[in-house]
């Protein structure tokens, strides 16, 4: 799995004509050759407001000096048409689970044996809150195109994790 150079990393903005703003962390990979002072960024987290763009996709991020980032607008690009946005394509797609903690395992030991199951296969998670007692913990997971929903739920069910999973997103296959 990609490891971005934590020397490049710089916060970027995305939003989809100034609603659903979230900040994830990107690989800054250098100008676009213009004169816009626009550049090129490998992003190195799952939004969680945005299923496109993901991890490792390319996108082209443009000077915002009202919002103090380097900000990516959709544009209002319907979702059949993202990845007219999009300059490389992890071809990553998002998948959402919640997550409850069994046995004595903590929600921090649970979380870390989701997150190093998605990892051996190629899968990036984040987590967006953790389990409380009455609420399950979500998290999203970019995972590469080859792989369906059921082939990701068999392989972390087959990792004996110390969690339950319940699939949120995307509900049909």
């Amino acid at each position: 799995m990609w490891i971005p150079d934590r020397t490049k990393l710089v916060k970027v903005l995305l939003h989809a004509d100034g609603i659903d703003v979230e900040t994830p962390w990107a690989e800054d990979l250098g100008p676009v050759h213009d004169s816009s002072g626009a550049r090129r960024v490998r992003l190195g987290n799952v939004p969680f407001l945005h299923a496109k763009p993901t991890y490792e996709d390319v996108i082209v991020v443009e000077p915002n000096p009202e919002r103090g980032f380097l900000t990516w607008d959709s544009r209002g690009v319907p979702w059949e048409e993202i990845l007219t946005r999009i300059d490389e394509d992890s071809e990553r797609w998002v998948m959402i689970v919640d997550y409850e903690v069994v046995g004595d395992a903590s929600s921090q030991t649970a979380f870390s044996a989701l997150d190093i199951a998605g990892e051996k296969a190629n899968i990036a998670v984040e987590g967006d809150y953790g389990p409380k007692p009455e609420t399950p913990g979500r998290a999203y997971l970019a995972v590469p195109k080859e792989l369906g929903v059921s082939n990701v739920m068999l392989l972390l069910e087959q990792s004996k994790l110390p969690l339950t999973l319940r699939l949120v997103h995307p509900v049909d296959e």
